[in-house]
C-alpha cells in the first residue's frame, strides 16, 4: 500500500469512529432513588389501614332495644373490625349507676380486649344528672381508657337527641360537661345535638325514644362520617 493509501485508509477509519461517537447517546448512570425507611412505611400503611379492634361503650342506642341490628355492627361489618360493644341500656357517665351501670362499669370488658380505637357514645341518661358530676366522671372514665389501653385511639360522641322535640337546655349543659373534659383528656368529641340524626320520627320506635332499625342504619352513617371528621380514616 502506498503512502497516499495508507493516509485515506487512516482518515477513513477516523471518521468511521467520529460517525459512530456522533451515532451513540451517552447516558449518565441514574441514582436509585433512596428507600423509604422501614418506620416511615409502617406509619403510612397504619394511617390507611382499618382498626383491628374496635370497643364501644354507650347505652341502649348502641347496644339496641328491640332492634335486629345496632350501629355499631354495621360499621363492623363495614370497615372489617372486631368489634367490643359492652354497651348497657340506660347508662351514661352517670345515669344507670342504680340499674345496670354506667359507662364506668363497662370500661374493664372494653379494655381487656386490648382495642385499637374506642368510641364512647352518650348519653342522654343523663339529662337529669349533675354536670359537674357528669364532668367529674368523664374525666375518671378517659383516665381510665387511657391508662387501660394506651395505644388506642379515644373518641367521644356526645349525647344523642331523638325525635322531633326540642333538645332540653339540661342535656346541652351535660353535653357541654362531656365536652369539657374530653378536651381535658386529650379525646376528641364529636357534638351531635345540633345534627338531628335522629329527629325524624318516622325512624323511631313506638317507645317514641329509641331508633328503629333504619335509625340503626342512619346512626352508623353519621357517627361513621363525624369520626372521619375528627381523626380522618379512624375507622378504615
Amino acid at each position: 500500500m502506498t503512502t497516499r493509501g495508507a493516509v485515506a485508509v487512516l482518515a477513513g477509519l477516523a471518521l468511521l469512529g467520529a460517525g459512530c461517537a456522533a451515532g451513540t447517546t451517552s447516558t449518565a448512570p441514574v441514582a436509585a432513588p433512596d428507600p423509604v425507611p422501614a418506620s416511615v412505611a409502617v406509619a403510612e400503611n397504619a394511617a390507611t389501614a382499618s382498626p383491628e379492634r374496635v370497643a364501644v361503650l354507650g347505652d341502649s342506642f348502641s347496644s339496641g332495644s328491640g332492634n335486629d341490628v345496632v350501629w355499631p355492627e354495621v360499621l363492623a361489618d363495614e370497615h372489617g373490625f372486631d368489634l367490643i360493644n359492652v354497651s348497657l341500656g340506660g347508662a351514661g357517665y352517670v345515669a344507670g349507676d342504680d340499674e345496670w351501670g354506667t359507662f364506668g362499669d363497662e370500661v374493664d370488658d372494653a379494655v381487656a380486649a386490648d382495642p385499637d380505637v374506642v368510641l364512647v357514645v352518650g348519653s342522654e341518661n343523663d339529662v337529669d344528672e349533675d354536670p359537674t358530676e357528669v364532668y367529674d366522671a368523664a374525666l375518671t372514665l378517659f383516665a381510665r381508657l387511657h391508662a387501660g389501653a394506651p395505644a388506642a385511639e379515644v373518641v367521644a360522641v356526645g349525647p344523642i337527641w331523638s325525635g322531633d322535640v326540642p333538645v332540653p337546655a339540661e342535656l346541652r349543659d351535660v353535653d357541654s360537661a362531656v365536652e369539657a373534659a374530653a378536651l381535658a383528656s386529650d379525646v376528641d368529641y364529636v357534638d351531635t345535638l345540633d345534627a338531628g340524626w335522629l329527629a325524624d320520627p318516622a325512624i323511631i320506635r313506638d317507645d317514641g325514644d329509641h331508633p328503629t332499625d333504619a335509625g340503626q342504619f342512619l346512626l352508623a352513617d353519621a357517627i361513621d362520617d363525624a369520626v372521619d371528621v375528627v381523626e380522618p380514616g379512624l375507622l378504615g
